[in-house]
């Protein structure tokens, strides 16, 4: 779906925003029941890199376009040390300049150096200018406060802003703060940042009740966030843990990924890519953008080259990430005991260990007590996973960090050989193309679930080169059509809870300067695509399609289409009388479903 963005996000091109369309549904009616006071704060868990920032910023924007009676606040805690005057300030200034662009619909006032200036005579003035005059005593009473230095009413000022300003306009606010977590470790009460504000966190234990300005709070370190909830803000928030993004999703973000940095793949490399990523948006990505010297996706060779790279290479970004995770934890832990730990749990991830064994087994020379308090610390840390108890852990559940990490300590393990990996990655290849052909077996050797994405890099690469070939196994076109490059080809879906939600399998943007090919500007596809073994496309089908696509249509503004169905079982009679009258392209024809 294409949309303005007014926040911007971090992935910066919009277009790299794909999948999680579960989580983005279940967010948008989230934010919809606020307007009628029945949505609770909520805790989105999720460890680095899975794609939680992007999915934030992308509801803050669709939020701000929607303009449906819910303003979004948006603020991500960062890193470092800072000075509680100086983070309250810049926290309290950066809710009025979102509040007054959301009022205003001038998105300009989101940017620097709007507000992280400090300074209030500035925002007075846009409040004026804009017409927001009630906004005045509130920018006042909080000057105050920071000329007087009281820090507790300082915060109690900032964070209550949100939702006393919705009271007393009876509106509705959602207040997204990314990584919640630092709240309470990267906030100083001294200017020297020498006495850590280590409550600043439980200021929420009343603020997060409220229903007409609701928290969704983030927090990448999950076990960290998760004690903070249970010790400082029991029954406050909802939890919520992603689950690995579904194949059919991390399929869909190869092959746009593949697109987007014109790096070719197969449809048996794209398919071992989404499950060695384990639904990973973040190993997905930096697949692509791996500097492996002569990279090459489109052989197994050449993946498990660019695998190995990126989690055993000092330049590989998968492995950087992680060390840098690891380091940290690491420098809080007493190192040696940890490593081993880790390590002795990486070996056996397949089944839970117990304290016993690993006192026994490694040789640890502490108490049971102090063992459970150094795992309880790597828990927190998400470098293991907590088992059925307190006694019982396992090593994460993650492929490629198990791989980084083992590679990383190589030397600590007995006939270690890194040639172990490679060998993991070869099986795991191989279990992908199980499992792949398995696929096209159940759909009679033709590609399966993945007939979508196979059409849809058709478009992307072939039928602008040989576009007479594909003419001539597509009915029913306009006889001045022809196949273009076209700007994007995308599977087409909205969540919008405002508007009627919408899935098109294949929306292929024509170019808006035009194409060699055509005199006039080139026509856009909108395809459906059904790859059934036993049921003929049906009129009553046809009607939806076009029905979706004419929404499809009016809301990207596309004057000039083509409407296309392709079903491998065929079509009933009255669905090619509707196809045809109805000036809509078809094709049964598995040529689209070959090279």
């Amino acid at each position: 779906m294409r949309m303005q963005v007014y926040l911007q996000e971090k992935i910066d091109n919009p277009d790299l925003f794909t999948g999680r369309k579960r989580e983005l549904t279940m967010f948008l009616k989230w934010i919809q029941g606020i307007k009628k006071g029945i949505s609770m704060s909520t805790a989105f868990l999720s460890r680095r890199k899975t794609g939680k920032t992007a999915l934030l910023q992308r509801l803050y924007n669709l939020t701000f376009e929607q303009n449906d009676g819910v303003i979004p606040f948006y603020y991500e805690i960062r890193e470092g040390k800072r000075w509680a005057l100086e983070f309250c300030t810049d926290f309290f200034l950066t809710f009025i300049y979102q509040y007054i662009a959301f009022k205003s619909r001038k998105p300009e006032y989101l940017t620097d150096p709007f507000h992280r200036n400090g300074h209030f005579a500035k925002v007075r003035e846009i409040a004026v200018q804009e017409g927001y005059e009630y906004l005045l005593p509130w920018i006042a009473n909080f000057e105050a406060l920071v000329r007087e230095r009281s820090l507790s009413l300082i915060w109690d000022a900032a964070r209550d802003a949100p939702r006393l300003i919705a009271h007393q306009q009876n509106e509705r606010i959602v207040q997204i703060i990314d990584e919640f977590q630092y709240l309470n470790s990267e906030i100083y009460r001294d200017e020297a940042a020498t006495i850590v504000a280590d409550d600043f966190a439980a200021g929420y234990m009343s603020t997060a009740e409220y229903r007409n300005a609701p928290l969704l709070i983030s927090g990448s370190w999950i076990g960290w966030l998760r004690n903070l909830l249970h010790t400082m803000l029991p029954s406050r928030f909802r939890q919520y843990t992603p689950e690995p993004m579904p194949d059919h999703e991390v399929l869909e973000m190869v092959y746009k990924y593949s697109q987007l940095y014109d790096i070719p793949v197969t449809e048996e490399t794209a398919y071992a890519i989404t499950q060695v990523s384990e639904g990973n948006p973040f190993y997905t990505s930096a697949v692509f953008q791996s500097t492996c010297p002569e990279m090459d996706l489109t052989t197994q060779d050449g993946l498990i080259q660019t695998l190995e790279f990126e989690t055993l290479h000092d330049h590989g970004t998968i492995k950087g990430v992680w060390m840098e995770y690891i380091s940290k934890i690491f420098y809080n832990v007493n190192e040696t005991n940890a490593k081993n730990i880790v390590l002795y749990l990486c070996q056996h991830r397949d089944h839970e260990v117990g304290r016993d064994e690993l006192l026994k087994v490694l040789k640890l020379e502490m108490t049971d007590f102090q063992l459970e308090q150094k795992l309880h610390a790597l828990v927190k840390a998400d470098i293991i996973e907590q088992g059925r108890s307190n006694f019982y852990y396992q090593g994460v559940r993650d492929n490629i960090f198990d791989k980084v990490f083992r590679g990383r300590y190589a030397d600590d393990i007995a006939a270690f050989d890194p040639k172990t990996i490679t060998q993991e990655y070869k099986a795991l290849y191989e279990q992908a193309q199980t499992k792949y052909r398995a696929l096209l077996g159940r759909f009679n050797q033709t590609k399966g679930l993945l007939a979508e994405f196979v059409i849809i890099n058709q478009l992307r690469l072939h039928a602008h080169r040989k576009s007479d070939v594909f003419r001539a196994i597509t009915h029913n076109l306009p006889e001045d059509f022809v196949f273009v490059e076209y700007e994007h080809v995308w599977s087409y879906t909205t969540t919008r809870p405002d508007q009627q939600n919408i899935q098109i399998d294949i929306f292929a943007r024509a170019p808006s300067t035009g194409s060699e090919q055509a005199a006039e500007p080139a026509y856009a596809l909108i395809g459906e695509v059904k790859n059934r073994d036993t049921r003929a496309f049906s009129r009553d089908e046809a009607a939806e399609f076009a029905q979706k696509a004419r929404i499809l249509q009016e809301r990207e503004g596309v004057e000039k289409a083509v409407l296309f169905v392709f079903s491998r079982h065929g079509f009933t009679r009255d669905a090619l009388t509707y196809l045809r009258e109805h000036h809509i392209a078809w094709s049964d024809d598995e040529g689209w479903l070959g090279e």
